[in-house]
């Protein structure tokens, strides 16, 4: 099954975590279009990208404003999806919680859960949840 697009959560998937920029390289030079999702103002989330050296990946940034519904809702994820004209086969979400991953999952959609933000039952949870496992992006497509 080919990856189409990806979606990624970026206060518990993206900034903070080390070896993320690699992977996000790669994926890009495999041409998969890639979207940010958050819960954060636009302004916040923009620079939270910027900073962390991320913002080139993205074809786009969907916040929980603009899309009236909370950035663990799988109502963002379909939104975000079809930004990318992608289908629910072809799009993989990366997600740090428990709450997101579910919902994502609830619809259709592939997920991948990414260590960092949970705490130790709530991550056994997404393990067993999820498609993909993150536990270091450093390690993630060795």
């Amino acid at each position: 099954m080919r990856l189409q697009s990806a979606i990624f959560s970026i206060e518990d998937a993206l900034v903070g975590h080390a070896g993320v920029d690699k992977v996000l390289s790669i994926l890009k030079m495999e041409s998969v279009w890639m979207y940010a999702v958050t819960d954060l103002p636009r302004a916040e989330a923009e620079r939270a990208l910027r900073d962390a050296g991320l913002t080139d990946y993205f074809r786009g940034v969907l916040t929980a404003q603009e899309a009236n519904c909370a950035a663990s809702d799988a109502k963002m994820y379909e939104k975000a999806m079809r930004r990318l004209r992608s289908t629910l086969r072809d799009t993989v979400v990366f997600l740090g919680r428990l709450d997101a991953l579910r919902n994502a999952k609830a619809v259709g959609f592939r997920t991948a859960a990414v260590k960092g933000s949970a705490d130790p039952d709530e991550w056994a949870a997404m393990c067993t949840d999820a498609e993909e496992i993150v536990e270091d992006y450093a390690d993630f497509l060795a």
